[in-house]
């Protein structure tokens, strides 16, 4: 089947592009360390935030932790296949595009994008899949946050992967700021295309997002 030219699968093609020029190599290395700046410049520019625009893959916090960047590869992906576009909500924090998501779903009607509690949507290729991670937010660390309270917490630590490939059995994703460097994993799937365990691969995936436009 030939791809269709959506933002969807220009994110899933980025997606792919940025794994095969960071080889595993990671963020404080060189060229790695530029590519990861780029990404918090068109974040920090979409977002108005020009603080980001100093950020790169050595940068570190008052604790001496090195920036979390895997929220800013998200939105430079979602810039990148949108040609840039104003309404995705640009931001270190994977929370806040998904709040943005999940009020888009209640408001209904034509919406670049949204989000659907994981499990009622099969997965398919351009899609963002979402897991909380314990650290911040009502649900740390001993309660997971779910997509029902997602939209009443703000910030939570979480992390979100754009799937690249779904196939019978399993789903394959790419995400930024893993082992500090891209890196494609694999989520299990039941018969129908859903995931087939909240639990897998170091979380609680709670969230699905999709581009929902028609094709270009």
């Amino acid at each position: 089947m030939a791809r269709m030219d959506t933002t969807a699968d220009r994110l899933a093609a980025w997606a792919e592009g940025e794994e095969a020029r960071f080889l595993g190599r990671l963020e404080d290395e060189e060229p790695c360390n530029g590519w990861i700046a780029e990404y918090w410049r068109i974040v920090g520019d979409a977002a108005e935030r020009p603080a980001y625009r100093h950020v790169d893959g050595r940068t570190v916090d008052a604790a001496g932790d090195r920036w979390a960047w895997s929220a800013a590869f998200i939105g430079a992906g979602v810039w990148f296949a949108s040609s840039g576009a104003p309404w995705f909500a640009y931001c270190e924090w994977h929370s806040t595009y998904v709040r943005d998501a999940i009020r888009r779903a209640a408001e209904g009607g034509a919406q670049p994008y949204r989000a659907y509690p994981i499990g009622t949507t099969a997965l398919r290729r351009g899609d963002i899949v979402v897991q909380w991670r314990a650290g911040l937010g009502d649900g740390a660390p001993d309660r997971p946050v779910t997509f029902e309270a997602a939209s009443r917490i703000e910030p939570f630590t979480s992390h979100g992967d754009i799937v690249v490939s779904v196939g019978a059995d399993a789903a394959e994703i790419i995400g930024g700021n893993l082992s500090d460097t891209v890196m494609r994993r694999h989520l299990a799937l039941d018969g129908t295309g859903h995931l087939a365990d909240a639990g897998q691969l170091r979380g609680h995936w709670f969230a699905l997002l999709r581009f929902e436009e028609a094709a270009a």
